[in-house]
């Protein structure tokens, strides 16, 4: 084995799985073709016996890095080698060892690409041979803990190895260009700011959907449903984005404290199952993995305030799912009827909108009114749109970036992990003793239930 030395070691446990193969190394790639990765050497771990030589050939013959230009991909593949290891035995871990000793690289981080279960077994083996240094790293996958008491329980376990400085728990969702740009729209324009409020904003809505079931993931997602999938980390995500309090400073120490703030100001409904809808896609308990009595939701919607001066009393609605009619990510922030008596009697003056459309595509649309052509008093809504048409970095591409630079505000503080988990336990026990789970067609928009919520405060969802 050849000396190297780098300034960094970014150390992949799970390279050969399919999120490796998916996102990560193809996000590596890029991020060697913008020159990010120069001082950066790549150790790729998992269980099959592949030689460093071989799971270059085998990347190769995946065709996982595309490129027209063969030099820069077999210039990217000799950044990367490859060990065997038994992830789940923390004695294990001598080739590791072994592999360290003929390297000098100054700063190791650790991506654990794995299912969690391998979460602890990973870092005690880290821990074991002596690697969990000061200038070390350590990433996860989501999700972070089942429940706040085994998020809690992994918790507490993790940072005994690690400070929490050193630690990364990963949302990409928030690598997403349109959902960073929720902060600076926000806060970088004085026409909006201050109209960010209960006296102007109606309802926020925050919708993620996918026309896919769960695929080949059914045993994982049976466990999980749309609450603990979807809802905890990147719904909480978003809409803590849209509704914080200014940040101080852009610190990612800073932006993680308004958001907990807002996560731990959200407020359910006193009468709770009429704030809730779940719903199970006809067909799901067919799907490889689903057990027949599975009561696991595919569909989840829910009607949440936060309980705070700038919000109070508005209305945010969450709705996610699969097998919908299609995949859509977006945020609507609806403002009130005008309150001038000018204008208000034409049924076709519509209401003042801003849309992030966060998915299939990029951009800011603002929804306003405007006189129609060649008439006197008749109105029209028009929108002014943002369309992201520059493509910018894959977000798998930015987190793996700020991760290596150490920059914590792309990833999710274990405080926010805690709030988030105390509601979601919330829900899920509600959905436990919910006697009703609505079945819903593949390709529809969910179940019908789900206009109900809103047509109970007046309002309809904005598609």
């Amino acid at each position: 084995m050849s000396e190297k030395s780098t300034n960094n070691l970014l150390v992949i446990f799970g390279a050969t799985g399919d999120l490796s193969k998916r996102k990560l190394l193809p996000a590596l790639y890029s991020l060697y073709e913008q020159d990010a990765l120069e001082h950066t050497s790549i150790l790729a771990i998992g269980r099959k016996p592949f030689r460093s030589e071989e799971f270059r050939t085998y990347l190769r013959s995946e065709s996982l890095i595309k490129t027209e230009y063969a030099d820069d991909r077999d210039g990217f593949l000799e950044k990367i080698d490859y060990l065997e290891l038994p992830m789940n035995d923390p004695d294990g871990y001598g080739p590791l060892r072994t592999f360290m000793q003929a390297h000098r690289e100054k700063n190791i981080t650790f991506y654990l690409s794995v299912p969690q279960e391998l979460f602890e077994p990973i870092v005690s083996g880290i821990a074991h041979i002596g690697l969990n240094t000061a200038s070390s790293k350590v990433a996860f996958e989501k999700p972070f803990g089942s429940d706040l008491e085994s998020a809690t329980k992994l918790n507490a376990f993790v940072t005994q190895a690690f400070s929490e400085d050193q630690i990364f728990r990963i949302d990409h969702y928030v690598g997403k260009e349109t959902i960073q740009n929720i902060l600076a729209f926000r806060f970088a324009n004085s026409l909006f700011e201050p109209v960010w409020n209960n006296h102007y904003i109606d309802n926020i809505q925050i919708t993620a959907t996918e026309s896919l079931g769960v695929e080949n993931r059914g045993a994982y997602y049976d466990h999980a449903g749309a609450l603990r999938d979807m809802v905890q980390n990147h719904l909480f995500q978003v809409l803590a984005l849209a509704t914080m309090e200014p940040p101080h400073t852009l610190t990612s120490t800073a932006i993680h404290d308004e958001k907990v703030k807002v996560i731990r100001s959200l407020r359910l409904g006193k009468d709770l199952l009429s704030h809730v809808v779940f719903g199970q896609y006809a067909g799901y308990k067919d799907e490889a993995g689903i057990p027949e009595s599975s009561r696991t939701e595919t569909f989840a919607a829910l009607r949440l305030e936060v309980h705070n001066w700038r919000l109070k009393g508005v209305p945010i609605y969450l709705r996610t799912g699969k097998a919908l009619s299609g995949k859509k990510t977006k945020v609507v922030v609806e403002f009130r009827k005008n309150a001038s008596i000018l204008y208000n009697e034409q049924d076709e003056l519509d209401r003042n909108r801003i849309i992030f459309e966060i998915s299939p595509y990029e951009g800011i649309s603002v929804g306003f009114n405007v006189k129609e052509y060649g008439e006197t008093k008749k109105t029209r809504a028009v929108w002014s749109e943002f369309i992201q048409t520059k493509e910018g970095p894959e977000a798998y591409a930015r987190i793996l970036s700020d991760l290596l630079l150490g920059d914590h505000t792309l990833f999710t503080r274990w405080d926010m992990i805690e709030e988030s988990w105390k509601i979601v336990d919330h829900l899920v026990h509600c959905k436990e003793n919910c006697p009703i789970l609505h079945s819903y067609e593949k390709g529809s928009d969910g179940p019908e239930a789900v206009n109900t919520l809103l047509e109970m405060d007046g309002r309809e969802w904005y598609e």
